[in-house]
């Protein structure tokens, strides 16, 4: 269950600083984000409550690992919780007050909690509560805000989250949903985002969906 968390917190436990040569590669990080912008779709109604699952993914590989994403609307004991584990750690503080949803990974459920960022819709600002998880000790003002986007398709069958640094990105569906192949092959060209890897299912299984 280390690599669920991956998919978020990579950028967490290693260096965070960015050299020369990275400089190109978070350019082309930050053009994945901006396609999403373009046309932005997400409202959060249409998220909590549900149980999404990553079947696709750039940068990123899951093989035959099947993740879940769950978010819920944040209460203000959880906002108070998250700010009592992470506020010593974190290199930057978030706008607390903006804290919108509470973002689940995996079965250990491994959160962040998303705060609404300036700009268009499905722009968030996370904090990772890698306290929480147990297995990571980060110094003290050590660990950056994540810049995520969201953008829903096809009135809310597929959720594509991007973050913007790390460049990974992910494209789920609702877990009682499982696209065909057709389905799946429209909407990954419909993305235009480059070769990425299937997930949670094996090539050879996908080859024989209908």
């Amino acid at each position: 269950m280390r690599r669920i968390f991956v998919l978020y917190l990579t950028f967490t436990v290693i260096n965070a600083s960015l050299n020369k040569n990275e400089d190109k590669i978070l350019h082309q990080n930050q053009e994945t984000c901006s396609k999403l912008t373009m046309k932005p779709y997400f409202e959060p109604e249409m998220v909590t409550g549900i149980e999404w699952r990553i079947i696709y993914s750039w940068k990123l590989k899951l093989d035959e690992k099947c993740i879940d994403i769950t978010f819920k609307n944040i209460s203000q004991d959880t906002v108070k919780r998250i700010f009592n584990d992470m506020y010593d750690y974190l290199e930057m503080q978030p706008y607390w007050d903006a804290a919108t949803l509470l973002m689940s990974l995996g079965h250990s459920h491994h959160e962040m909690l998303l705060f609404v960022d300036q700009g268009s819709a499905g722009r968030f600002v996370g904090v990772p509560n890698v306290i929480r998880d147990g297995n990571i000790a980060p110094a003290r003002k050590s660990v950056p805000l994540f810049q995520l986007n969201m953008k829903l398709f096809h009135h809310g069958k597929y959720l594509v989250m991007s973050d913007c640094v790390m460049g990974v990105t992910t494209l789920s569906i609702r877990i009682d949903t499982l696209p065909t192949k057709k389905q799946l092959d429209a909407i990954l060209a419909e993305l235009n985002l480059g070769e990425g890897m299937i997930a949670c299912i094996s090539e050879e299984a996908m080859k024989n969906f209908p």
